[in-house]
């Protein structure tokens, strides 16, 4: 498996190590943000580089809502995997873009294993 540059936004603090310290054991480069205006800087800064493979987003965020976010910025890297982390109350709103094939997203219903999120953004990149 290729090494990724990955964006992880979360804002529970905890889960965002956890997340981030568990892909960089799998030899991912990693950068954890909280926020929606702090992951926006971040999305901007490493797509400009070339350099944004993966987003692992939180769907209800402190400042904003991680689909928003995935809508206005899926275009600045259009072969970035998203991943969005929701709870089961947030599936209706996130189904009809599962069903686009155009969309390059996946929807993980929180809590999940972390495999699945692994699994989830390495699949199509090759082992």
């Amino acid at each position: 498996m290729q090494a990724m540059n990955i964006l992880v936004v979360e804002d529970d603090a905890d889960l965002c190590v956890e997340i981030v310290e568990y892909l960089e054991r799998r030899n991912h480069r990693v950068l954890g943000r909280q926020t929606v205006s702090a992951a926006r800087e971040a999305l901007a800064a490493m797509a400009a580089k070339g350099e944004l493979d993966g987003v692992v987003c939180d769907v209800r965020l402190p400042d904003g809502d991680g689909l928003r976010l995935y809508i206005e910025s899926a275009a600045l890297a259009p072969n970035c995997r998203w991943v969005l982390m929701s709870g089961a109350h947030d599936m209706d709103r996130l189904q009809p873009l599962l069903e686009d094939r155009k969309t390059r997203l996946v929807v993980l219903e929180k809590p999940m294993p972390l495999k699945s999120l692994r699994a989830a953004l390495e699949e199509d990149r090759g082992r």
